[in-house]
C-alpha cells in the first residue's frame, strides 16, 4: 500500500525480491500505480524470451563439436571463446541479430585476416544449423552474410631434393613411416591410427584408411593397394615389430614417457627432420601436396584417380561411384612407387639399413 511521504504519497510494489517505487500527487494515483506496475511486471514475465543464453549454447555445441577431428573442434571452440568476449555469456541468443555478426565477422577481419573471418562465418553457420536441428532455433541470423574476398596464397610443395634429404637422416621406423605416407597419399591421422588387424591386409596387398573428415565427424573408410616396395617394407616391419603386443602398426621407440605408445604422440618429428637434413620447414600435409603434384606431373592418372587417391570426400558423391573408382588406383600407387624410387623407398634399401642399425646395436649391447 502507498504511504504519506512529505506532500506526496510512496507508491511501491516488490516483485521477484525486487522493489519497484513511485512517487504520486494522490492517495488514489498511488494506488492505480501499484496496480498498473504488477500487471506489467506479471505480463513481461509471460514474454520472456525462452531460448537459452550464449554460454548455454556455446557450451553445448562445444561438447556436440568433439564428435569432430581435434583441428575442427579446436576452430570451433576458439570461435565460441571469440562471440561469448564480443556478445557477452548471458546474452540471448535470439536476440543475436546480423548486424551484430556482420561487426564481428568485420572486425575479424580487420585484426586476424579476411580469410579467418571467413572460416568464423563457416563455423557460425553450422553452429546455428545444429541450433536449428537439435535445440529448436526458428532463426537464423546468418542466412544473408556473405563471405569476404580472399586470394588464398600459394601453397609449399617441398622439392624432390629436399623430400631426398630428409629421407636420409630418418630412423628405420620413421622412414617406413613416412614410405608408408607417400606411397599411399593419405592424411596424416589415417597413417597415425593404422593396427595390423584392422587395417593391414597382406593377403589382398590393401590399405584400409580411416579419416573424421565428414559432415557428422563420423568416420569413413576407403581401401588403398599396397605397391611392392610397400608391401615390402610393412610386411618387414610386421616380421620385426619391437612391440607385438601392440595394435598399432608405427609405435614409438625413442626413450621417454611415450615410448611404446601410437606414433601420434610424434607427430611433430617432421619438422625436427627438416631442421636435421638442413632444408625448409615443412609439415606432412605439404608432403601429401608432394604426392598429388607427382602424380599429376605424371599424366598418366586422372584428377579424379588422385583425389580417390588421396580421399577427398567431395568428390565421391555416392558409395557407388567410390566403389567405381577404387579398382583404378592401382595405377596411380605404381607410379607412386615409380617416380618416387630415386627418393629411396625403396624396399631393400629400408630393410638393410634395418638390418644393420638392429645388429649394430646388438653388438653395442
Amino acid at each position: 500500500m502507498p504511504y504519506k511521504e512529505g506532500n506526496h504519497y510512496r507508491a511501491k510494489v516488490t516483485y521477484r525480491g525486487r522493489r519497484y517505487t513511485a512517487k504520486k500527487a494522490t492517495k488514489r494515483e498511488a494506488i492505480a500505480w501499484e496496480i498498473r506496475k504488477l500487471k506489467e511486471l506479471k505480463k513481461s514475465e509471460k514474454i520472456l524470451p525462452s531460448g537459452p543464453d550464449l554460454l548455454t549454447f556455446c557450451s553445448k555445441y562445444t561438447i556436440y563439436a568433439e564428435r569432430f577431428t581435434n583441428k575442427t573442434y579446436d576452430e570451433k571452440r576458439a570461435l565460441c571463446k571469440r562471440i561469448l568476449k564480443a556478445w557477452g555469456p548471458s546474452f540471448l541468443v535470439e536476440d543475436i541479430t546480423p548486424e551484430m555478426i556482420q561487426a564481428f565477422l568485420d572486425k575479424q577481419a580487420e585484426i586476424r585476416s579476411n580469410n579467418a573471418s571467413n572460416k568464423d562465418l563457416k563455423n557460425l553457420m553450422a553452429m546455428f544449423t545444429y541450433g536449428r536441428k537439435i535445440l529448436g532455433f526458428d532463426i537464423d541470423p546468418l542466412k544473408d552474410i556473405e563471405r569476404r574476398p580472399h586470394d588464398r596464397r600459394p601453397q609449399y610443395v617441398p622439392p624432390i631434393d629436399d623430400v631426398k634429404k630428409v629421407f636420409a637422416v630418418t630412423t628405420p621406423a620413421e622412414r617406413i613411416f613416412l614410405n608408408c605416407y607417400v606411397q599411399t597419399g593419405a592424411r596424416r591421422s589415417e597413417i597415425f591410427r593404422l593396427t595390423w588387424n584392422d587395417d593391414i591386409n597382406f593377403e589382398r596387398k590393401k590399405i584400409r584408411l580411416g579419416s573424421r573428415k565428414t559432415r557428422d565427424g563420423s568416420m569413413k573408410y576407403r581401401l588403398v593397394d599396397m605397391n611392392p616396395a610397400l608391401f615390402n617394407v610393412l610386411s618387414w616391419l610386421w616380421e620385426n615389430r619391437a612391440f607385438p603386443n601392440s595394435p598399432y602398426v608405427f609405435v614409438c621407440d625413442h626413450p621417454g614417457q611415450h615410448y611404446g605408445k601410437p606414433f601420434v604422440y610424434r607427430q611433430r618429428f617432421l619438422s625436427r627432420l627438416c631442421k636435421k637434413a638442413g632444408v625448409k620447414p615443412f609439415g606432412f600435409h605439404a608432403l601429401r601436396r608432394f604426392v598429388a603434384s607427382v602424380l599429376m606431373d605424371s599424366k598418366k592418372v586422372s584428377l579424379k584417380e588422385i583425389q580417390m587417391l588421396l580421399g577427398h570426400a567431395n568428390l565421391t558423391t555416392t558409395e557407388r561411384y567410390v566403389y567405381n573408382l577404387q579398382d583404378d588406383l592401382s595405377g596411380a600407387v605404381e607410379i607412386l612407387s615409380d617416380t618416387l624410387s630415386e627418393v629411396d623407398f625403396s624396399a631393400k634399401r629400408h630393410i638393410e639399413k634395418a638390418h644393420d642399425e638392429k645388429g649394430a646395436n646388438r653388438d653395442n649391447g
